[in-house]
Formats: C-alpha cells, sequence, structure tokens
C-alpha cells in the first residue's frame, strides 16, 4: 500500500474514491431492437455521488429473447466520447449483437458525458472532479449491478481505446472472468517523467474541463456530415472540394490523425455508412482532466497519484488483446507491453494489418478477425462447474 502525501492529493484530486452502492431504475423494459429482431434491450440508469445534474449513468443489457442457455455476461466500456446505445443495427458491424445472437449477455456502460445533452454549455467546472477514479467507480458499480442481477454467471470485461485503461483498473476493483482490450493499453512500454501537478495546475488556469468534440468544425456541421453520410453517401457534399458527401467524410476521417490512423475506409477496411452511423451516436463533451491523469497512469509502472494500478504486474485473469497496426507502433506496443506485462499467465494478441484504430471495432471483416475471436475466447475460459 502505497503512503501517501494527503496535502498533494488533496490539491490535486487524486485520492482514489470508495466505491459506493448506486440504486438502478429502470428506464426501458425488455424491448426488441427491432420488429424482426431476436434480441431485445433493456435500459436502467442511476444517479452517482455526488449526484449533481450530471452525475447519471446508464447501463443497457442486450439479450436473446429466451436467454435461458446464457453462460457467460460481457460488460462492455466504451471509448472516449462512445457511449452504450446501440447506433449500428447489424451484427456484421455490431460486437454487441454479434455476441447476444450467441447467447452472451452484454452489458454496456453509458458514461456520466452521455447525460451532458449535445447544446453549447458555458461552465465546464463540473467535469474537474470527473476523473478516471470516477469513472472506474462507476463501471464497479455496474459491475455489482450485473452480479446482483445474473447469480452465478461469470462476468467478462471488455474496452475499446480508452475503455480498455478502465477495464485493467476495474480489474484491481472486482473479480472478473477475463479482460478483452480492443485497441487500448494500460501502461506504455517506453515511460517518460510526468508532471501531473504542474498539468493540473495548468488546467485549472485554462478553466478548460471540456475536451470538446468538433470545436473548431463545429457540433452541428459534424452531425449533419455523419448524417447525411449513412443517408446516401452519394448525395451532394457539403463543401466544393468534394462531388459526395460519402467522399468528403472518407477524406476527413481518413486523414484525421494522419492517413488511416483513426480509419481506413480509403482501402475498404471499414464501411463509410457504417462509420458515420456509428459517429453520429457520439458524445460531445469529455473530461479533459482525464487526458492527464491517465497519461500519468501509463507513465510509470506504479503510479504514486492513484491506487488504481497497484495490481498491475499480479494479474490472474486471462487478457484478449487487439491492436490495429495504422495507430502506429507506440499504440501497438504499449498495447502489447499492458497485455504481456500484465501479470497474467494467460495472454492471447492479436494483430490486425492495416487497420485504423475504430477498424477494429467495426471493420467489415470484424465479425471474423475479432467478433469470433472474443467469442469463442470466452466460451474456451467458463470457469468449469464441478464434475464437469
Amino acid at each position: 500500500m502505497k503512503c501517501f502525501n494527503i496535502l498533494l492529493y488533496s490539491v490535486i484530486g487524486l485520492m482514489l474514491m470508495p466505491v459506493v452502492s448506486a440504486d438502478f431504475s429502470l428506464v426501458r423494459p425488455e424491448t426488441l431492437i427491432a420488429e424482426d429482431a431476436v434480441i431485445s434491450e433493456t435500459y436502467w440508469r442511476s444517479q452517482v455521488e455526488p449526484k449533481g445534474e450530471f452525475d447519471e449513468i446508464g447501463l443497457h443489457r442486450y439479450q436473446v429473447n429466451s436467454p435461458a442457455n446464457s453462460a457467460i455476461v460481457l460488460l462492455y466500456l466504451p471509448g472516449t466520447n462512445m457511449n452504450g446505445e446501440l447506433s449500428v443495427v447489424d451484427e456484421n458491424h455490431s460486437l454487441w449483437l454479434f455476441l447476444a445472437a450467441r447467447g452472451i449477455k452484454v452489458y454496456t456502460l453509458d458514461y456520466r458525458t452521455h447525460a451532458i445533452p449535445n447544446v453549447p454549455i458555458r461552465d465546464f467546472e463540473f467535469m474537474r472532479q470527473w476523473g478516471v477514479e470516477q469513472f472506474v467507480n462507476d463501471a464497479a458499480i455496474a459491475v455489482d449491478f450485473i452480479r446482483k442481477s445474473e447469480p452465478g454467471l461469470p462476468i467478462f470485461v471488455a474496452g475499446f481505446s480508452r475503455g480498455v485503461t478502465y477495464a485493467y483498473a476495474l480489474s484491481g476493483q472486482r473479480d472478473i472472468a477475463g479482460l478483452v482490450a480492443l485497441d487500448g493499453g494500460f501502461k506504455n512500454y517506453e515511460r517518460k517523467q510526468f508532471d501531473i501537478t504542474s498539468a493540473l495546475n495548468r488546467l485549472d488556469q485554462s478553466g478548460q474541463y471540456a475536451s470538446i468534440l468538433s470545436r473548431s468544425r463545429g457540433w452541428e456541421n459534424r452531425q449533419l456530415l455523419m448524417q447525411r453520410t449513412w443517408q446516401n453517401p452519394d448525395g451532394p457534399a457539403l463543401t466544393d472540394r468534394y462531388e459526395t458527401v460519402g467522399e468528403q467524410l472518407t477524406a476527413t476521417l481518413y486523414n484525421a490523425w494522419g492517413k488511416g490512423r483513426l480509419t481506413n475506409p480509403v482501402d475498404g477496411v471499414s464501411s463509410i455508412e457504417v462509420l458515420a452511423r456509428m459517429m453520429e451516436n457520439y458524445d460531445r463533451f469529455f473530461p479533459a482532466i482525464q487526458n492527464i491523469q491517465g497519461r500519468s497512469l501509463a507513465s510509470q509502472i506504479d503510479d504514486p497519484s492513484t491506487e488504481l494500478d497497484d495490481h498491475f504486474g499480479e494479474m490472474e485473469i486471462p487478457i484478449l488483446y487487439f491492436g490495429a497496426t495504422n495507430l502506429g507502433g507506440d499504440n501497438l506496443m504499449n498495447g502489447i507491453y499492458s497485455a504481456v506485462k500484465s501479470g497474467s499467465k494467460d495472454v492471447t494478441i492479436h494483430v490486425l494489418e492495416n487497420h485504423g484504430h475504430l477498424d477494429v471495432l467495426i471493420g467489415d471483416r470484424a465479425g471474423e478477425l475479432v467478433y469470433d475471436v472474443v467469442l469463442n475466447w470466452m466460451l474456451a475460459r467458463v470457469p468449469k462447474k464441478p464434475g464437469e
């Protein structure tokens, strides 16, 4: 156990919050996701501490209508600006639907960010306390609810991108059966010095507590581009530089982080219509403090600013990692390093060539390269019952 400098942590606000229970209220009872579907969704919401205006999380469950034979539960933790709502209703491009159709009970989490309306907001000071610990705490509350709702079933946890960090941290807080890391990591293979106190001071001086999606382009323009693309990619572009709106979004996403790093629709790895449908459902705001905390957490084996990583190097759960080559060698190495140095004796690595970050999640071959692998990996690791 670490020795804490009380003064320091009272200033930077990174003391580990105790996990507290929460009461989930049923918002939407079990409902078919489409008229001809065999999969249903159930939706709950719960207030969480400190119970401010936007301190609310949501939990969705996707399952076949008669899940009597289900033996596995998966909790999915989304990436930055993502949520647990179903946007792509196609099991070929949805890990949740693919697994649910095969008997897995899939729970997906809405972070507190999903409770914020996507409208201009002046004061984001409430996000100053929305740190990594708080979001991991929220995920732990979800696990506790799932445990009560699905007694006796093993709970696997999957995360995408930033959700992988939460998944690793959560595994030290709750008993889970295994961890699926979708193009994300927990620790950097090459550690660098990082002054978190100075970074937090700069954040306070700026008052920019929220990372805002499409701050420069404009949220309304972004949403219009997404919507028009998935409705009709051959329709007219929103600018004279391109002939069609599909061509415009393809170029925008392909070059967003550098050629093919975010996604690679140019080479047909992902469908631009599917990308647009998924990305239209993003949340507009995310707490900027987590960029700082995440960097501190990843830069050292045992970050003194938090207890969330005390178990790293001593993890005993199975880990399945998928990494995209297009996002770059450092990202890939960080993901592999996090898995192989976790302490787990059961680590499986899958590297996806010519894939960008989002392609791991919804690429046109994701069913074959990712979803089916996740399914079989979990099935092979379901704890055996006595006598089996």
